[in-house]
C-alpha cells in the first residue's frame, strides 16, 4: 500500500518546517504526524491543503496569535510587516476598513484582491464594485492567508490574488472556553473583545463579540464599531462535517474630510468637515460542507450570502471650499446622501482527488462557482442641513421628473451574474519536480437600469435622464502554469505564470466614491498576467526566507487624469497599459538559535521585508483630446510611473522572545514616494487631490507579557516619533484631498483565557 499525503503536510511541501514524518499504516488509512515544528508568526501553505493546490504559487500565512501587533485597533502595517511588497493606505486609523495592495496595484479597500473570510466572499461585489467595507476584527482571527496573482485560477481573475481571513476554531478539548480582552488607548479609545467556544459530542461552536469606540486622532473622526460572529458545526460522521456561520458588523464613523497641502502643513489634525458621516451595516451568512469520500478524495461546498449597505452623508466639495452657514437661512447647506444596498448570494463547489499515472501519484482539483449580486444605488444632494448622522431626504426647491420634490441625481439598479469553472492538476514529475497547469472559465453578465441626473422632462430630455436597460455579457478563459523544484526537505524553487482579468461592469461607471471625478462611459475591460519566480524555505530553526522576482502586465488600466481646465473634474478612463517588475524579499534570522539550542536567555530574531517595484506605463492615451497613440506618447511620454505605486517598500524589525513569557517587537516601516495621478503631476493642485505623495518612515513598538497561565498584557506605541505623513490623496470620498495618517498612539490591554 502506498500512503497518501493528500490532506496532510508533505515534508517536501513545507519550506517553513523541518519535520520528522512518521507513517503508521492502518489497514486502509495512513496516519501522518509532523514533529519538530517551531512556532512562528509567518508560514507557507503546503502543496495541497483541503481541496486547494498551492504548489508553485507564491503565498504567505500570517498567524495572528504569534504576531506582536496592535490587533485591537487593526493595525495592518504591523500585521503585514513580514509580507514583502504590501502597500497600505493608512488614512483609516480606526482599522475598520482594510486597504492593501501589492506590486503597484491600488490599495483601495483591497479591490485588486479577492477578499474572503473562511474561504467565501465578503466584498460588496465580485467585479463591478469589489470593495471590502467589512474587515473582521483581527483578535478573532487565527490567520490571514495571502495568495499572490497566480491564485486567480482557483479563486477568480483578480490581478492581486486572494486574501483570506480565517476565523478561530472552536476549542476541541473542552465544552466551554472563554477568552476576553480589554484594550485602551489614546484619544479615548476603548476596545472590548470576548469569545466563547467549545465542543460537546459531535457539536462544536465559536461565538465572538467585539466593540470599539474612539474620538479619533483628527478632529471630527470619532467612530463606534460592533462586530459579532457565530459558528455552529456538526460532525455527521467521520467523513461528513457541516457548519453554519453568521457574521454581522455595524459601525458609524465621522469623516474628517480631506486637506489641502497648506492645511496639512499647518496642522494635519485639523478638519474642515463637521457634518460628514459613514456607516456600513454588513451581514454575511455562510454554510460549509466537507465530505471526505476516501483518504484520496474530498469535496467541499460553500454557500454564502451578503446583505449590506454603504451609507454616507456629508459635504463633498473640495478641501479648499468651506462649509459655512448660509446667511439667508441661518443654516448649513443641504448635505449629499449616497446609499448602496447589496444583496448577494452564491455557491462554490470543489473536488480534489489523487490518482496514479506512470507509477506516480498526482492530484487533480476542479470546481465551479455561481454568484448573483444585486446593487441598488442612489445619490441625492438634498439631504438635511444638520450635523449628525441623518439619511433623510428633504424637498427640492423645484419639481422633479415624477412630480415630486424629492429629486435624486442618481437612482440606479445593477446586477452581476457570474458562472465560473476551473481545473488544476499537480503532476509530480519526479520526487523533486512538480508542474501544475490550470485553466479557468468566466461568464459574466451585468445589467443596469434607472436614472441619472434626474430633472424636469423636456423636449430634449423627455425621460428626465432615464437609462434604458443595459446588458453586457463577457466571456473569458484564463490559464496558468506553476512549477516547483524541491532543493532540500525544507527549501524549494518555484515559478508560475497566470492570466488575469478585470471586467468593466456598469456599477463601476457610477461608483458612489467618485464625487468629484468624471467617469468615461466607454471604459474597456482590463486584462494581463502575473508571473513570478523565487526561492523559499528555511535552514534549521534559525533562518527563514522567501526571495522572488515578478512581472505583472496590466492592459487598459483605469487611471485618473487631472481636468483639462482649472477647476474641472478629474477624469477616470483607460489611460493605457502598465508593466510592473520588481523584487520581493523576506528574510528572518535568529542568531541565538544558531549558537545554542537551549536558549536560556530567550531568542532574538532580526527580520526584513522589502520590495523594489518599477511600475510604469508602456502605452498611454487620453481619449478626451488625443486619438492618435503616437501623438499620445509624445504628449504624455510613455514611461510615466503608475499612480499609488511606491517603488520602495521596506520594513525592518527585531523580535525578542523569552520562554513564552515575554516578547517585544520594534518595527521600522519605510515607503517611498509616489504620485496620486497617472500624469505624474508633481506640484500639488490647490484642492490637494493631485500631486506627489512623499516618502515616509514610521516606527512601532509592541510587547506581550504572559504573566500568568490565564492572563497576559499586550501594549505598545504606534508611530513612536509622531511622524506627520499621508498615504493618499482622494478625488472623492472620504475626502476629497489629502487624508492624513494617524500620529503617535499608545495602547495597553489585558487578556484572560479560561
Amino acid at each position: 500500500m502506498v500512503p497518501t499525503l493528500l490532506f496532510s503536510q508533505d515534508e517536501k511541501s513545507q519550506p517553513d518546517q523541518e519535520p520528522k514524518v512518521e507513517v503508521q499504516a492502518k489497514e486502509e488509512t495512513p496516519t501522518i504526524r509532523v514533529k519538530g515544528k517551531k512556532d512562528t508568526d509567518r508560514e507557507f501553505l503546503g502543496d495541497v491543503e483541503g481541496t486547494n493546490i498551492y504548489a508553485g504559487k507564491k503565498n504567505e500565512v500570517i498567524r495572528l496569535d504569534k504576531v506582536n501587533a496592535n490587533l485591537a485597533m487593526g493595525n495592518t502595517r504591523q500585521v503585514y510587516a513580514k509580507v514583502p511588497g504590501i502597500t497600505i493606505w493608512e488614512n483609516d486609523g480606526s482599522g475598520i476598513q482594510p486597504g492593501i495592495g501589492a506590486r503597484g496595484l491600488s490599495p483601495n479597500r483591497n479591490w485588486e484582491f479577492n477578499t474572503r473570510m473562511n474561504g467565501h466572499d465578503i466584498a460588496s461585489d465580485s467585479f463591478g464594485y469589489p470593495e471590502a467595507y467589512f474587515n473582521p476584527p483581527l483578535e478573532a482571527l487565527e490567520k490571514v492567508e495571502i495568495i499572490r496573482g497566480a491564485g486567480a485560477l482557483q479563486y477568480g481573475p483578480q490581478f492581486g490574488g486572494m486574501v483570506n481571513y480565517v476565523v478561530k476554531k472552536a476549542d476541541p478539548t473542552k465544552p466551554v472556553k472563554v477568552e476576553t480582552k480589554t484594550t485602551g488607548g489614546s484619544f479615548n479609545t476603548l476596545n472590548q473583545y470576548s469569545s466563547v467556544s467549545g465542543t460537546v459530542g459531535d457539536w462544536s461552536y465559536f461565538v465572538f463579540y467585539q466593540g470599539r469606540s474612539s474620538d479619533g486622532w483628527r478632529e471630527n473622526s470619532q467612530y463606534n464599531v460592533q462586530n459579532g460572529f457565530v459558528n455552529l458545526a456538526y460532525k455527521v460522521s467521520e467523513k461528513l462535517k457541516i457548519s453554519m456561520e453568521m457574521a454581522k458588523s455595524t459601525y458609524l464613523s465621522q469623516q474628517a474630510g480631506g486637506l489641502t497641502d497648506e492645511q496639512f502643513r499647518i496642522d494635519p489634525r485639523q478638519s474642515g468637515r463637521t457634518r460628514n458621516w459613514f456607516s456600513a451595516p454588513w451581514n454575511v451568512p455562510a454554510m460549509n460542507i466537507d465530505y471526505e469520500q476516501s483518504p484520496t478524495a474530498r469535496t467541499n461546498v460553500k454557500i454564502f450570502g451578503l446583505y449590506g449597505e454603504r451609507n454616507s452623508v456629508g459635504v463633498v466639495s473640495a478641501a479648499n471650499v468651506t462649509d459655512p452657514i448660509q446667511p439667508r437661512t441661518l443654516e448649513y447647506s443641504p448635505r449629499q446622501i449616497d446609499r448602496d444596498t447589496y444583496r448577494n448570494y452564491g455557491m462554490e463547489a470543489r473536488q480534489i482527488f489523487n490518482y496514479d499515472l506512470l507509477e506516480r501519484t498526482h492530484t487533480l482539483s476542479f470546481g465551479g462557482r455561481y454568484f448573483n449580486g444585486n446593487t441598488d444605488r442612489f445619490r441625492n444632494p438634498n439631504g438635511t442641513t444638520g450635523t449628525k448622522f441623518d439619511l433623510r431626504e428633504t424637498n427640492f426647491t423645484g419639481v422633479c421628473y415624477d412630480g415630486t420634490r424629492n429629486c435624486r441625481i442618481a437612482d440606479l439598479e445593477f446586477s452581476t451574474l457570474n458562472y465560473a469553472g476551473f481545473v488544476e492538476n499537480l503532476f509530480r514529475i519526479t520526487d523533486s519536480l512538480s508542474l501544475t497547469p490550470g485553466v479557468r472559465y468566466e461568464w459574466i453578465r451585468s445589467t443596469a437600469s434607472g436614472r441619472v441626473n434626474e430633472s424636469v422632462p423636456s423636449a430634449s430630455k423627455p425621460f428626465g435622464g432615464m437609462i434604458q436597460p443595459l446588458e453586457r455579457v463577457q466571456r473569458q478563459v484564463l490559464y496558468g502554469l506553476g512549477a516547483q523544484y524541491q532543493t532540500t526537505k525544507t527549501t524549494n524553487l518555484y515559478a508560475n505564470y497566470s492570466r488575469a482579468f478585470r471586467p468593466v461592469v456598469y456599477s463601476e461607471l457610477f461608483a458612489p466614491t467618485s464625487t468629484l471625478n468624471e467617469v468615461d462611459p466607454n471604459l474597456k475591460d482590463q486584462s494581463g498576467y502575473n508571473a513570478d519566480a523565487g526561492y523559499r524555505g528555511k535552514f534549521g530553526q534559525w533562518i527563514q526566507f522567501d526571495m522572488s522576482v515578478f512581472e505583472l502586465r496590466y492592459n487598459n488600466r483605469v487611471g485618473q487624469l487631472p481636468g483639462l481646465l482649472p477647476g474641472q473634474a478629474n477624469f477616470q478612463t483607460n489611460v493605457g497599459d502598465s508593466l510592473h517588475r520588481g523584487v520581493e524579499a523576506y528574510l528572518e534570522v535568529d542568531p541565538v538559535v544558531l549558537l545554542t539550542e537551549s536558549q536560556p536567555y530567550g531568542s532574538f530574531s532580526l527580520f526584513t521585508s522589502s520590495a523594489n517595484v518599477n511600475a510604469r506605463y508602456i502605452r498611454w492615451e487620453d481619449p478626451r483630446v488625443l486619438t492618435n497613440p503616437t501623438n499620445a506618447q509624445n504628449f504624455y511620454r510613455v514611461g510615466k510611473l503608475v499612480e499609488n505605486a511606491p517603488s520602495q517598500i521596506h520594513r525592518y524589525g527585531v523580535t525578542y522572545h523569552y520562554k513564552n513569557v515575554l516578547s517585544f517587537t520594534y518595527l521600522i516601516s519605510y515607503t517611498g514616494a509616489t504620485y496620486a495621478d497617472a500624469a505624474n503631476t508633481g506640484p500639488a493642485t490647490a484642492n490637494g487631490q493631485i500631486g506627489l505623495i512623499p516618502s515616509y518612515t514610521v516606527r512601532d513598538f509592541t510587547f506581550v507579557w504572559n504573566f500568568h497561565e490565564n492572563f497576559s498584557l499586550r501594549g505598545g506605541v504606534n508611530n513612536m516619533t509622531n511622524q506627520m505623513y499621508f498615504t493618499r490623496r482622494a478625488g472623492g470620498y472620504p475626502g476629497p484631498g489629502i487624508l492624513p495618517s494617524d500620529g503617535m498612539f499608545y495602547f495597553i490591554g489585558l487578556s484572560a483565557v479560561f
